[in-house]
């Protein structure tokens, strides 16, 4: 039997859809992604943050490319990036006049599967790549650090849109900060009470 949706009907689905959180593209083919940043400040060049970025395939199909800083259509990053480094098997090159960075591969990443190794450094601080993009439509408003994936191929097939975010301090990492701060904090004590 036959169904023909009315245009309401079609309203409807997408209104839902769109209130369930869903992304049509990611939830109907599969294509899904997130990353994380760490940033070290370089230690032979003042104001250069050297950045490592992790990408995770949250999806069920593989991933060949990945855009840093930018969406279809506008490259975000307000400093050319330098010092581009791929995993094994990528290559890189800068896009949109040196405003975002295109990693691809011949052997996608797997879904389920997480890649690290995409590098650059950049005079741009942590807080700057987490600003918004003020320039022009598209993307004015989203993270500099948005990035966006495909399935295979640069532009090809459908895609999915997500931010770069910092990455967080492993617990240990935070444990052993808060032992140094109350050593400090000890020692400091120690000194004001034996003067």
């Amino acid at each position: 039997m036959y169904m023909r949706f009315s245009s309401l009907s079609r309203l409807a689905v997408l209104a839902l859809g769109v209130g369930m959180g869903f992304s049509s593209h990611a939830f109907a083919d599969g294509i899904s992604a997130t990353a994380t940043f760490t940033d070290t400040p370089d230690a032979s060049l003042a104001g250069v943050t050297d950045y490592s970025i992790t990408l995770n395939n949250t999806g069920t199909t593989t991933i060949g490319t990945f855009w840093f800083g930018w969406v279809p259509g506008n490259g975000f990053l307000s400093a050319t990036p330098t010092d581009i480094g791929t995993p094994a098997g990528w290559t890189e090159m800068t896009t949109n006049s040196g405003a975002a960075i295109q990693f691809v591969t011949s052997t996608p990443l797997a879904a389920g599967s997480s890649l690290s190794g995409f590098t650059f450094a950049s005079t741009e601080t942590p807080a700057e790549l987490l600003s918004a993009f003020t320039g022009k439509e598209p993307g004015t408003g989203d993270p500099q650090s948005t990035a966006f994936v495909y399935e295979g191929a640069p532009l090809v097939g459908v895609g999915d849109q997500f931010v770069v975010t910092a990455a967080t301090p492993e617990p240990s990492a935070l444990v052993l900060f808060a032992t140094g701060i109350v050593g400090l904090a000890g020692a400091a004590r120690r000194k004001l009470l034996n003067t």
